[in-house]
């Protein structure tokens, strides 16, 4: 039989109820990312060691991709600043993967 597989897809333009909203940044000179949210009466934070050749893009990716990671079955929102980083959540759903010369790139989505 020929069955055809309907997905969910795992991204929504619109913020979810009930989520864990987290809020992600990343500093160029620092070479750091980081993510905050909000835990019972606290705001909780992870702070992230870039690499060397890190640049502040590859950094505020390094925060999503943490954050996904930490949170890998729980509904998010993910606010982040950087357009890089978002549209690469945005298109990766439905990617096609390659390796590229961007090292970096590779360790994050491996």
């Amino acid at each position: 039989s020929n069955q055809d597989w309907l997905s969910r897809p795992k991204i929504s333009n619109r913020p979810l109820t009930g989520a864990v909203t987290v809020f992600t940044d990343a500093g160029k000179k620092s070479k750091k990312a980081a993510f905050v949210w909000h835990e019972g009466n606290q705001w909780r934070q992870q702070l992230i060691d870039g690499q060397p050749h890190d640049s502040l893009q590859t950094l505020e990716l390094a925060a999503i991709v943490h954050v996904f990671l930490k949170w890998m079955h729980t509904p998010l929102n993910v606010v982040s600043d950087s357009l890089y980083a978002v549209g690469v959540v945005q298109r990766i759903e439905d990617a096609l993967l390659k390796e590229v010369r961007n090292q970096r790139l590779n360790l994050l989505f491996a």
